[in-house]
């Protein structure tokens, strides 16, 4: 009984918890490699001259890469190898896919009614169903695996509910068929996981080997460059090193461990705590998901939903991702200032000189990436062409050419290092289907906009939280695909363009990532710097406080997303950049010296006057506000507003 007991409670708890990146090496790392290393020339040959279908490329890239992941996370938390039941369930999926790849040829008469599915069509879509949410559980964690399993039964037994939520029911085998042939309406081989395999591989590969070729080193040097030689220059380092990184990266949680490994240590040896310095390499490692030209491979999904082009999308956020880390630059800046951190001796700060003839080579791969995408050619054929150049001036740059070894290498670390991405993708898909197929998609969306009674605010306010709350753990990706289905349509009833709609939900979920109680990348941070993850997360939170208000700022204000006449523009950029430049100010406290509670009440009204809809009035609402706390600064500086400047204490220090 004892046994039994032992037995149940630990299925509980493994039902309830995630499993560990498991090393690679020996044997383990041979039979990763023979599927990772053929993967990688696929994705590159098809993204060259591939002449088959989305649908098929998503089986045969779903395939090698569920077996890697089985043999790349532990099924426990406490385990960090592979155990017999790993190498079963990765055989599994072998066996099970290969029946899939042989199927292929069936699909488009499958899709065209043309052809039904077999006894053993059905097994198979059960058996992948189910590997999906395990590897959901273990490589994402459970949340998400809870909500996947309640949209499951939701479908299967909705029919049982009266009332508003209530629908016809489906069937296991109607509901299996979707799953494998309805790529439109969602399925474990839809859009999310057609922009994993034709997009984000290709652009993760990229950044993983401009990291093994020494470009990392480069971006670093040029952030140092750049802000070492300013107050809080440590900080500003990181903020600008992940900003480089996080354009190619388009990871928050790989951006953190790259640059956060040489920052955080960096901020702490000159005075930050450790808590500071980790919310300020997860903040700056976040925004990287929103700059273009890659935007964590997202822009790419929102191509797919929306059908607005790509050049279209990316100058349209661009004024609004360079806000986001004005805004946490100017933060850092004035904490500094006020507890006197930061410094960096000048001597530690590389030239231009320097920095150029080291790393001058790496621009040609990044150049050549953004031509390529400008030039109307296809995303895929853009990584991969940046791709090839790396590893070309990699053999121009002393130790770290690209030999066939550190290739074999790089494939395998992708390969291993997406398996969260390619969970979360594929349980978006069941999301997709469930939510699409019964209607719960569209009766979520009017929900949303009746409670918000077409009140555009509450509506906003409303968006935020489902995104936020529904992206905790998961990639963007995932987040975004959601969040497109269900409250995207709610926001364009409420009066938002698409393309305002759909960049406000890539916003928020990029925000999850910092947002308490499940931010993965303040958890990734606080493991590097030794300290509570809670405690990053609530400073993170606070820290990108003013960059995740830019979503109002830009639905109030379209301009900053290059929307409207010339003037306009101009308009709003000029207003929204001076609202980021005072309320970040406020929320530090310090300018100049410590700001009073006035003050930065002062500060945060005029900023919220600024990112509102108010024009004229508005700015000079603005220009007053601002103008009265100049004079009171320089015509006595311990007056009102300004406390005088002395040693200086805070909770975050």
């Amino acid at each position: 009984m004892t046994s039994f007991m032992n037995l149940f409670k630990r299925t509980i708890w493994l039902a309830f918890s995630m499993g560990n990146k498991v090393p690679m090496e020996g044997g383990r790392y041979a039979l990763v490699a023979l599927l990772a290393v053929p993967l990688t020339v696929f994705e590159i040959w098809y993204a060259v001259a591939g002449n088959f279908g989305r649908l098929e490329l998503a089986i045969l890239f779903v395939v090698p890469m569920y077996v890697i992941s089985f043999l790349s996370i532990s099924h426990a938390p406490d385990s960090y190898r592979t155990t017999w039941v790993d190498y079963l369930l990765a055989l599994i999926s072998l066996v099970a896919g290969l029946y899939l790849i042989l199927q292929m040829g069936r699909y488009q008469d499958w899709i065209a009614g043309l052809d039904v599915y077999t006894t053993w069509d059905l097994v198979v879509a059960g058996i992948y169903s189910l590997l999906t949410l395990e590897l959901l559980r273990r490589c994402v964690g459970p949340g998400i695996s809870v909500v996947v399993w309640l949209i499951i039964l939701y479908c299967l037994f909705g029919d049982q509910l009266s009332g508003f939520f209530g629908h016809r029911g489906l069937d296991l085998s109607y509901m299996l068929e979707g799953l494998m042939v309805t790529p439109h309406d969602g399925g474990l081989f839809s859009a999310p996981v057609q922009v994993a395999a034709v997009y984000a591989f290709l652009f993760i590969t990229f950044g993983k080997f401009l990291e093994k070729s020494g470009g990392g080193d480069f971006f670093f040097n040029v952030a140092a460059v750049l802000a070492g030689n300013r107050a809080g220059g440590s900080a500003k380092i990181a903020v600008t090193s992940s900003a480089l990184f996080g354009m190619i990266s388009g990871s928050p949680a790989s951006d953190v461990m790259t640059t956060g490994s040489i920052t955080i240590p960096m901020m702490k040896r000159v005075g930050y705590s450790p808590r500071y310095a980790a919310a300020v390499e997860a903040v700056a490692s976040t925004g990287g998901s929103l700059l273009p030209p890659i935007m964590g491979a997202v822009v790419f999904l929102m191509v797919e939903f929306t059908g607005i082009s790509y050049t279209s999308i990316i100058s349209s956020i661009l004024v609004c991702s360079i806000l986001y880390y004005v805004g946490i630059y100017v933060q850092v800046h004035a904490y500094s200032a006020r507890h006197n951190v930061g410094h960096i001796n000048a001597a530690d700060i590389p030239t231009w000189i320097h920095t150029l003839r080291t790393g001058w080579i790496f621009v040609i791969p990044m150049g050549l990436l953004v031509y390529v995408m400008m030039s109307g050619r296809t995303p895929a054929l853009a990584a991969t062409c940046g791709l090839v150049a790396i590893i070309v001036v990699s053999w121009f740059v002393g130790d770290n050419a690209i030999t066939p070894r550190k290739f074999v290498q790089g494939c395998v670390e992708v390969c291993s290092a997406i398996a969260p991405l390619i969970a979360a993708v594929a349980g978006a898909g069941i999301l997709l289907i469930g939510l699409n197929v019964t209607g719960l998609a569209s009766k979520l969306s009017a929900l949303i906009f009746s409670v918000a009674e077409a009140n555009l605010l509450l509506a906003l306010l409303l968006a935020t939280i489902v995104t936020v709350i529904s992206g905790m753990g998961m990639p963007v990706v995932a987040v975004y695909s959601l969040g497109a289905v269900m409250v995207a349509p709610a926001l364009v009833d409420a009066g938002l363009t698409l393309l305002q709609a759909h960049l406000f939900l890539i916003f928020y979920g990029v925000a999850s990532y910092i947002t308490p109680p499940v931010a993965v990348a303040s958890y990734v941070a606080s493991s590097i710097a030794g300290e509570r993850p809670m405690a990053v997360s609530m400073t993170a939170a606070k820290v990108g406080l003013v960059a995740f208000t830019l979503p109002y700022a830009f639905v109030y204000n379209p301009g900053i997303l290059m929307i409207g006449s010339l003037e306009a523009i101009v308009f709003d950029v000029v207003k929204v950049t001076c609202g980021v430049l005072i309320m970040s100010t406020a929320v530090e406290g310090w300018y100049h010296g410590e700001l009073n509670r006035y003050a930065r009440a002062a500060l945060i009204i005029s900023g919220l006057i600024a990112f509102s809809v108010w024009d004229v009035a508005g700015v000079i609402a603005l220009l007053m506000v601002i103008s009265y706390l100049l004079f009171k600064r320089y015509r006595s500086p311990g007056s009102t507003g300004i406390l005088p400047v002395g040693p200086q204490t805070g909770s975050d220090k």
